[in-house]
């Protein structure tokens, strides 16, 4: 709004200086709408008005005024008064309502304009910045108006014009008297020629298509003696001031000269903060991104330790002593303890990888053992089994490297202070929050689940029917996560070639024993029969596609345990890639299958058929999506097995990474 009444002072061009007056009202007309006042919006909306008529007027006389003298700029255009009497005359009201000039039209929505500015409760800088913004840009509106018709009808006489300046046709001049006549009975009698239109305009933009309450407004010549009549009159004579001291004080003719403007333009400006918010983007990654896994690690636990603790500032944290009644049994207790010392033990000795390794599998078994005493029989198998792939997986990744950890540089006993500190913060933080929400009285959504499960889901088995039927679009994005990961260790190791290792001497051991490789393959077959009476049998008892999938995994990764590479050169030829991408086929066409009978995405169904010398047969379509799940665990589980298990043996122990082709680095 004031850029461009500033703007348009300094134009020599009559469309130049009229084209910015336009953006000045625009921005006039958008902050009325920014101050999100019903009062302001008819005041907005009041302004459209007004301003198309004005400024139309101005244009058309502009182009009068072009196409009798040939030209537009007005330090030519002097004195044209004498010449063109009508078109000046015409010119003067338009002007006049474009300043604001009493008894026009935009007077009244200048006046409006004026009192919503200063009415406006904000805070206290803009209580102040709006009335004094809005005065400025009155006086700069009366200013540039009074340029319009001081340079272009009086100020002299014309400058170097190409033609003898007269009145245009008749005709030519219509259009322009039909708006300075709307300007006028606007200013006159408001309410009669423009409130309909108004209340019409004003309606449709507070409230759409839809009937609200307009808020009271009277449209009228006299309002009184206020803030706004007085910020009118402060216009007009400062925007006479403005013009009159500019074009004749101390014989400058500032108004000859171009405003003094920098040379950037808005968009310079937006490239310029848009490159500099890169540049300090590039800064912070440059900051966070240093190659540091640990570093990564420790930026992660500190801001979830932020995370936990910030909605406990200022609040009041209440919990209860205890969940349970039943004390723990002395075996469990000392089970608990071990799980403990492994714990610590594997912090300290964590350098020692396969030691490591070892305690770390301890740790998982008391977890395991602690759902095996919260009676979760499912959440116990699923644990065990999971350890055991791990632990295998791991280990025929330490393969490759060192026994022993190497020290990190730079590391120091201040460092070691501050991991400890953050590990004890993340373990309280983590223990204090389960302390609080297991002894905080609630109403538990497990009786829902164990009252419906078979009425529901066609299963007994409470935690497989929330994991196939429930939540099963949950066990959809696990089973695809998975899949995923699996490919990508996959991806990752189909290029590397670790470099060869001399053969060993006659006395080095046999690392696959004959008993080991006996015993692996008798195990085998009933391995693989526990795996699919696991998953038969898991909608009603423990079991289901994870844990069986898992046995069957355990069971291929047994036979490579026995027989090593021989195994898997000559033997385990199977791609188990296609696996994963079957169970995902398979468990999305189950969630899919359910949109042919009208019903939502992975609704599941059941019957209980009877067949010949059988009886009732339990069947749910939940067990094709757990077949999904099978097939899923077992892909993915041997596909990062074998992509480890088929890299060339028998590289020496030490820290040694070979590149594509074979050769060390």
């Amino acid at each position: 709004m004031l850029l461009g009444a500033y703007v348009a002072l300094f134009q020599h061009d009559l469309k130049g200086l009229l084209a910015y007056s336009t953006i000045s009202h625009l921005g006039l007309i958008t902050l009325l709408f920014g101050l999100d006042e019903p009062l302001a919006v008819v005041a907005g909306v009041f302004h459209i008005l007004n301003h198309a008529v004005f400024k139309a007027s101005l244009f058309m006389a502009a182009g009068i005024i072009d196409h009798e003298t040939g030209s537009r700029d007005m330090r030519q255009l002097n004195g044209l008064w004498k010449a063109m009497p009508w078109t000046g005359a015409l010119a003067m009201v338009a002007s006049a309502a474009m300043a604001g000039v009493p008894l026009l039209n935009g007077f009244l929505s200048k006046e409006m304009f004026f009192a919503e500015a200063a009415s406006k409760q904000s805070h206290v800088v803009m209580e102040w910045l709006l009335p004094i913004g809005a005065t400025l840009a009155g006086a700069f509106s009366v200013a540039y108006s009074l340029r319009f018709i001081h340079d272009v009808f009086f100020n002299g006489a014309p400058v170097g014009l190409t033609r003898t300046p007269h009145e245009p046709p008749r005709f030519m001049r219509v259009p322009v008297e039909m708006l300075v006549v709307l300007c006028l009975a606007v200013g006159l009698a408001p309410a009669l020629v423009i409130g309909p239109l108004l209340a019409v305009a004003a309606q449709a933009a507070l409230f759409g298509p839809l009937p609200g309450t307009m808020p009271d407004y009277a449209l009228s010549l006299w309002h009184g003696l206020n803030l706004p009549l007085l910020m009118s009159g402060l216009a007009l004579l400062g925007g006479a001031a403005i013009y009159f001291g500019l074009q004749r004080g101390v014989n400058l003719h500032l108004l000859a000269r171009a405003p003094a403007l920098p040379r950037t333009g808005g968009r310079r400006v937006f490239v310029a903060v848009l490159l500099r918010g890169v540049e300090r983007a590039s800064a912070v990654t440059a900051m966070l991104q240093t190659g540091s896994l640990q570093r990564y690690l420790l930026l992660l636990v500190l801001m979830a330790i932020a995370a936990g603790v910030l909605p406990f500032l200022g609040s009041t944290v209440q919990s209860g002593p205890s969940v349970g009644d039943a004390p723990a049994g002395f075996a469990f207790v000392v089970i608990w303890a071990i799980g403990m010392a492994a714990t610590v033990a594997t912090v300290v000795k964590h350098r020692q990888r396969l030691l490591a390794l070892l305690l770390l599998g301890a740790v998982g078994l008391v977890v395991s053992l602690t759902f095996v005493y919260f009676s979760a029989p499912d959440l116990a198998l699923t644990q065990l089994l999971v350890e055991v792939a791990t632990i295998v997986l791991m280990m025929l990744a330490l393969h490759w490297l060192p026994d022993h950890s190497a020290p990190v540089s730079g590391e120091s006993t201040g460092r070691h202070v501050r991991d400890g500190v953050v590990a004890v913060a993340a373990g309280a933080g983590v223990a204090a929050l389960a302390w609080m929400v297991l002894g905080r009285p609630f109403d538990s959504i497990s009786p829902y689940f164990l009252q419906t499960t078979v009425e529901m889901g066609g299963g007994a088995n409470a935690v497989n029917v929330i994991i196939v039927d429930y939540r099963g679009f949950d066990t959809l994005g696990e089973i695809t996560v998975m899949g995923i990961a699996a490919l990508v260790i996959s991806a990752l190791l189909a290029d590397w070639q670790p470099a060869p290792q001399a053969p060993a001497g006659r006395g080095a051991a046999e690392p696959h024993p004959l008993m080991l490789q006996l015993i692996g393959r008798l195990l085998f077959p009933a391995l693989a029969l526990v795996s699919v009476y696991l998953f038969l049998r898991g909608h009603n008892l423990p079991g289901g596609g994870f844990i069986a999938g898992l046995v069957l995994a355990i069971a291929l990764t047994l036979q490579f345990v026995a027989s090593g590479q021989q195994y898997v050169g000559e033997r385990m030829r199977t791609d188990f890639s296609p696996w994963v991408g079957w169970g995902l086929l398979v468990a999305g066409g189950c969630g899919m299958g359910s949109w042919l009978f009208g019903a939502p995405f992975l609704t599941s169904s059941y019957d209980y058929p009877w067949w010949p010398l059988v009886g009732e047969v339990p069947l749910a379509t939940a067990s094709v999506f757990d077949l999904g799940v099978f097939l899923t665990v077992v892909g993915a589980t041997m596909v990062a097995l074998l992509s480890i298990a088929r890299l060339s043996a028998g590289t020496p122990p030490g820290p040694t990474r070979c590149d594509r082709t074979g050769s060390a680095p």
